[in-house]
């Protein structure tokens, strides 16, 4: 055992082959010889633990032992007691993996089948999972061994679909930015559910597309929960801090949709806004009025988790979002309320949908009634809210685009139909326009269930 020990110690502290070519091979070596290292340890844990010898030293159990004497995680010394405990009962495995016939996945993909199983069911089970390692994955053998186990003992199906709902659970807690994280676990049904959506909406890598999976499985939650769940947020904002309308640059080109109408409308009623006896403007204000003049744009506040939203995500809500404008005074008092900011109508929605199948961003694959609707021009710009410059994009690219305008290349997809190429490389763009002064108005932004429209 020392000169083992030493031979080990000696390789640890050698250096690594200058060939790559010989690193792989040398791995391979190690990793035959670490199994058989693993059967022979495993072999010795059980003695051990079928002994309670460890408790002869002070231990409380051959698990606490493990990680106290050999310094192995938890989860690692349960898994050298289960692995030797099961390899008692299975002689067939226990001699193949001494040899070097199966891996340590395999064997433990055998040990995990038949741990539940009776003692007269073993030999049944071990003997068709052994034919099957010689031409099978550890994955392949999990599969056999479940669906085994359920035929020689169905009422420990049973059993086990109770324990795995009892042990359900879902952790969140706030981060510092105001996001959360967690950790959860759920029943086969609902994990096959979430496994489902994730591979159909998650695992299909577009072109280009630099999300690792564990962002992209975030992003497609995401679009479930906007989707299927309606939520109002209350967010406190200055006035000049908002998104200001463009005047449609060219009416006839209006499609009259009652988006375009509402919005003129609006624009008119802003500038009467200010009813007599209400609050006459201040000099600040009158600045603010001036487009000439430059304004500061400052944080909003979401007021159900006390954090502050950069003027670009207040501007992003407001432009994906049913806005419920309050003005009010110093005192806190409303004067008045009642601007819509330009979505995309129900019926310019239907068409959306009918003209794309999928998110207009080449290569994604969520589909196009599960997208929020884009403009194909910079609304912020003076894009128009018409049929014909409309599409839909998921919640990462809608997000992304509005983020980084110069990451995407629009082409024409026909008439009236448009598609957008991400290129990784950032090309040159204008610098951003000054932010605006602040004026003491306060708003109510409303976040509804309706797949939200904004701006690139």
């Amino acid at each position: 055992m020392a000169v083992l020990a030493d031979a080990a110690s000696a390789l640890a502290l050698a250096g690594l082959p200058d060939s790559p070519a010989a690193c792989l091979a040398q791995a391979q070596q190690l990793a035959f010889a670490r199994d058989r290292l693993i059967s022979a340890i495993t072999a010795r844990v059980e003695r051990v633990h079928r002994t309670g010898h460890a408790r002869t030293h002070g231990h409380a159990s051959t698990r606490t032992w493990l990680q106290n004497a050999c310094g192995t995680s938890r989860v690692s010394a349960s898994h050298l007691v289960t692995i030797g405990t099961q390899l008692a009962r299975l002689p067939t495995v226990r001699a193949r993996f001494a040899e070097g016939t199966l891996s340590e996945g395999q064997v433990n993909a055998i040990c995990t089948a038949i741990k539940d199983l009776a003692d007269e069911q073993t030999p049944i089970a071990e003997q068709i999972l052994t034919d099957l390692a010689d031409h099978a994955t550890p994955e392949d053998i999990a599969k056999a061994g479940r669906y085994l186990r359920d035929v020689l003992d169905p009422d420990g199906q049973h059993k086990d679909d109770d324990a795995d709902h009892d042990k359900r659970f879902l952790r969140v807690r706030p981060t510092g930015s105001g996001g959360m994280q967690g950790e959860f676990r759920l029943p086969k049904e609902a994990a096959a559910r979430l496994k489902t959506w994730l591979d159909t909406y998650a695992k299909p890598k577009a072109d280009n597309d630099d999300r690792p999976l564990r962002v992209r499985n975030a992003d497609a939650l995401t679009t479930l929960l906007e989707t299927k769940i309606t939520t109002e947020l209350l967010v406190l904002v200055n006035a000049e801090s908002l998104p200001t309308d463009h005047p449609d640059p060219d009416p006839t080109a209006s499609n009259g949709s009652a988006d375009d109408t509402n919005c003129r409308a609006e624009d008119h009623l802003e500038e009467d806004r200010r009813q007599p006896g209400t609050q006459s403007e201040t000099p600040e204000e009158e600045q603010a009025r001036e487009p000439s003049k430059l304004r500061w744009k400052v944080p909003g506040l979401l007021l159900s988790t006390g954090q502050l939203l950069s003027h670009a995500d207040v501007d992003r809500l407001a432009r994906t979002s049913t806005l419920m404008r309050l003005v009010m005074d110093a005192d806190g008092q409303v004067l008045d309320m009642g601007r819509a900011v330009r979505l995309a109508t129900k019926i310019q929605r239907r068409a959306v949908f009918a003209r794309y199948s999928t998110c207009w961003i080449d290569g994604c694959p969520l589909p196009a009634t599960m997208c929020q609707i884009d403009h194909a021009d910079n609304w912020i710009d003076g894009g128009l809210t018409n049929l014909r410059l409309l599409g839909p994009a998921c919640q990462f690219h809608n997000r992304d685009r509005y983020r980084h305008p110069h990451r995407y290349q629009r082409r024409r997809e026909g008439k009236d139909r448009w598609a957008f190429t991400y290129t990784p490389r950032p090309q040159n763009h204008p610098p951003q326009p000054p932010t605006t002064t602040p004026q003491t108005a306060t708003t109510a932004t409303t976040a509804n269930d309706t797949p939200p429209d904004r701006p690139p």
